[in-house]
């Protein structure tokens, strides 16, 4: 399948065994990294295609090594979940899934960079790093380091073992939008409620002050 980018009029070749028949999704271009959306031909044969959190590879000699490509549901709702514990993991994922997300899971920090790169996840869950030694800190650098519109439209959920849940001034220490204990994951699904419904708030008010001033 071949896909030209919108914005560089790069062109781009899918393999055809992995597009995902009759449905709309998004391939990251890999020389300016604009998000293309595809619309897919209608499948013939049943059950062809492939799942939504399945990587799509771009054909050889168009791949770059720092170009993640990802297939995202279009309209869905995408929270990334990173964690290193399998049974926190799972349930981070059930409580996002009743919430009406489709979670992406990424066990390795430095995809989990690539994926945020890519854009078009409303969520990130993730797991404090035990020490300065655990991996996961390249994570936590990468949305330090994120420009202020950016972080904007992420909501970050940092799931911590030390901090209480809905500890503000945790948050606001560690640079995320919101801290939940380990022990709270089974009930999280209304502070993340919460919380994200009072950061849209926030930031909306913030917009129109700024248009306002003529600063946006």
């Amino acid at each position: 399948m071949k896909v030209t980018c919108e914005q560089c009029r790069a062109s781009l070749s899918l393999p055809d065994e992995k597009v995902p028949q009759g449905k709309s999704f998004r391939v990251q271009c890999p020389r300016c990294r604009h998000a293309i959306l595809v619309q897919s031909p209608a499948s013939e044969e049943p059950g062809s295609g492939l799942a939504p959190h399945e990587e799509l590879l771009m054909a050889e000699g168009n791949a770059d090594d720092d170009a993640f490509l990802d297939l995202l549901e279009h309209g869905a709702k995408a929270a990334l979940v990173c964690f290193a514990d399998a049974r926190r993991q799972a349930t981070v994922v059930q409580e996002l899934k009743d919430m009406g997300f489709h979670p992406y899971v990424e066990d390795d920090p430095d995809r989990a960079v690539r994926r945020l790169r890519q854009g078009g996840y409303e969520v990130l869950v993730l797991e404090e790093p035990p020490d300065d030694r655990d991996r996961r800190h390249v994570l936590i650098d990468f949305l330090k380091a994120l420009p202020m519109a950016q972080r904007r439209t992420l909501f970050t959920c940092l799931v911590s073992p030390r901090d209480r849940t809905m500890d503000s001034l945790a948050a606001f220490r560690k640079e995320v939008d919101l801290v939940i204990h380990t022990d709270d994951l089974g009930k999280m699904q209304p502070v993340l409620h919460k919380e994200m419904k009072s950061a849209r708030s926030f930031y909306r008010l913030l917009k129109e002050a700024l248009e306002e001033r003529g600063q946006l």
